[in-house]
């Protein structure tokens, strides 16, 4: 067995992989920058809490960075070694491209383990402390903002002004609430006590008032209602920063894999929750098998660069990647259309496996004419008629 070739072609694709892997991640997490200001600016969050949510939001970031960048690895690997004429010389060895397989397979098996991890373990995790650390923030701002006799705002266009403070409860005397949050029918809260709560399940900051009322005017008429108790709930959820989902609240992205089919055993299998869930469990193990499944694709897509052409693997890698979680977020939309939501999902990655084996032995034989090569040659005829299309439009 060449162990030696086996070493050297695990460390050729370790370090394309690292770089890979940190550009990616640069690039997923300047998306998400925008709304992490927005935050900053809301909570006042300081440098340690921003690191600590950078943090939290990285798990996310590494399912899909994690298998981008081991295709990544593998065509850089052997897009050079084609380049460098490295590949003819092993051939002439009589060392095939099947027996170059194990390294890839080892190198695949790693990256598939880091990502089922992270998609799994991880992440769940991190959904879980971005909400504790938001409700936390939120707290904090809120109780800092409250004074004794002076009108602070508190959340979400509610301003709060409280008479006193009790210093060994801590519970509010003589509340007045301004809750300006429907500009066409804002309330106006009194109430004799009260005190507040954070709930992170939820991502709300729930206001307990005691024995008051609630004044509400619409035009000329005006509405007054008497309670002893009211809660007054204020959301604490930036969904852009959690991930962008509407599921966010619902708890779906914080459960583990237990929990998400525990859910859908002892509820309505077709209800929509459970249907949700089960395609967020579905959906961290399909994008862990694709992470395998990405990286063998690697091989046969770096193959097809010739020394001395430019190389075509990079761009062919990127296309397929893109492609296949377009596929997946179909396959989402068919789960929830009714369609069967293990074989929905699973779907693009039995034919990704399927068209990956087709493209190896292509590759293993050195067969030229395979439907991959046909489809480049059509994008090229393309290609070259777009500039004649302009050309004659300019003109």
């Amino acid at each position: 067995m060449p162990i030696l070739l086996y070493t050297y072609l695990l460390s050729e694709m370790i370090a394309p992989f690292l770089a890979s892997l940190a550009i990616l991640c640069a690039i997923l997490f300047l998306g998400r920058l925008l709304p992490l200001l927005e935050l900053v600016i809301q909570f006042g969050i300081s440098i340690p809490d921003f690191i600590r949510l950078c943090l939290y939001m990285t798990p996310n970031l590494l399912i899909f960075a994690i298998p981008m960048a081991s295709m990544l690895g593998v065509i850089l690997c052997f897009s050079r070694m084609v380049n460098d004429n490295e590949m003819i010389a092993i051939k002439a060895a009589g060392i095939g491209l099947y027996r170059m397989l194990p390294p890839v397979i080892i190198f695949a098996t790693c990256t598939t383990l880091l990502t089922g991890y992270a998609a799994t373990r991880l992440n769940p995790a991190g959904y879980i402390a971005i909400k504790k650390l938001m409700v936390s923030l939120a707290t904090d701002k809120f109780t800092k903002g409250l004074t004794e006799k002076q009108f602070s705002e508190g959340l979400n266009d509610v301003v709060f002004y409280i008479d006193g403070i009790d210093k060994e409860t801590g519970e509010w005397q003589g509340i007045y609430v301004a809750d300006n949050r429907d500009k066409e029918n804002p309330l106006t809260i009194v109430a004799a006590s009260g005190n507040f709560t954070g709930q992170p399940d939820n991502m709300l900051l729930s206001v307990t008032l005691n024995n008051g009322s609630i004044h509400q005017a619409e035009g000329v008429i005006s509405q007054t209602v008497q309670f002893r108790d009211y809660t007054l709930n204020l959301s604490l959820l930036n969904s852009k920063v959690a991930g962008g989902e509407k599921g966010v609240i619902s708890g779906k992205k914080e459960m583990s894999q237990k929990q998400l089919l525990a859910y859908a055993k002892t509820h309505d299998p077709d209800s929509e929750k459970s249907i949700s869930r089960m395609i967020e469990y579905h959906k961290r193990l399909v994008l862990t098998g694709g992470c395998f499944i990405l990286s063998l694709m690697g091989i046969p897509l770096a193959m097809r660069n010739r020394p001395g052409q430019r190389a075509i693997g990079m761009p062919l890698g990127l296309f397929f990647f893109v492609a296949y979680y377009i596929c997946i977020t179909a396959a989402k939309v068919a789960s929830e259309g009714g369609v069967p939501v293990g074989l929905a999902m699973w779907m693009p990655n039995i034919v990704l496996f399927l068209f990956t084996i087709y493209l190896l032995h292509h590759a293993h034989r050195e067969h030229t004419d395979d439907v991959l090569t046909h489809f480049l040659a059509i994008f090229l005829k393309i290609k070259r008629f777009i500039p004649r299309l302009g050309r004659g439009m300019s003109s």
